[in-house]
């Protein structure tokens, strides 16, 4: 089995965690309120960036040049597709991207996650760093692929779902091609350096607890504390 296999193998708790949750099962009927949609949009576009950069930096530590040019296009496509998509989700509410970046701070989960790939990206093994940031690829990936099928047992396409936007960005199998062409560079380095693999664990099984408490901090609108 290969590592990124084995990895979804055993996060596979944290992927029912996530499916069951309950701003995913809104996000798919289409109940989801609004407002927390849009909350979740906020700190997005907020995680988006920093990831994209951790991405970049670990593209430029990539032991092998043409998939570091490949990880480097990824980090530059996720920034351009994502925040297209933020913008349009963002002007549908009266908003716009820049205005709610600016207005809405980052949770403490948003940044807790991305610092924690970030410094991966800078100081860890670079197989490990990657390893930290496949899980958003992989479960964007497989909510995606889930939830789009909503779209089409609707008769209209889905226009009248309130997320179809959302539901089919993720949904493109042009997005899980590009999956899975990330875990085939993780899997080769695993192959490479059998040392390195017990830290990938780590990482990828990390940042899969993340996702979920990402979704949640959402849900509940988590805010920073107020001093007493």
């Amino acid at each position: 089995m290969t590592f990124s296999a084995d990895a979804w193998t055993a996060a596979a708790p944290w992927y029912d965690a996530i499916r069951a949750h309950p701003f995913l099962t809104g996000l798919a009927d289409g109940t989801l309120e609004r407002k927390v949609f849009l909350r979740y949009i906020a700190d997005d576009a907020h995680y988006l960036s920093r990831y994209a950069r951790a991405l970049a930096t670990t593209a430029a530590r990539w032991p092998d040049p043409a998939q570091a040019a490949v990880l480097a296009r990824f980090a530059a496509g996720a920034v351009d597709a994502e925040r297209m998509l933020h913008e349009a989700l963002l002007a549908e509410a009266g908003g716009s991207l820049a205005d709610t970046v600016a207005a809405v701070e980052p949770t403490p989960t948003c940044l807790a996650y991305v610092s924690t790939l970030q410094a991966d990206a800078a100081h860890a093994p670079a197989a490990v760093a990657l390893a930290g940031l496949l899980p958003c690829f992989r479960i964007y990936t497989e909510v995606g692929q889930e939830l789009v099928t909503v779209l089409s047992s609707e008769g209209d396409d889905g226009v009248s779902h309130p997320y179809a936007t959302w539901l089919r960005t993720y949904g493109d199998p042009v997005f899980a091609a590009d999956t899975r062409r990330a875990e085939s560079f993780a899997d080769e380095q695993a192959d490479l350096h059998p040392g390195a693999v017990a830290g990938m664990h780590e990482a990828y099984a990390r940042a899969t607890r993340f996702e979920w408490m990402f979704w949640d901090a959402a849900w509940r609108g988590e805010t920073w504390p107020e001093p007493a």
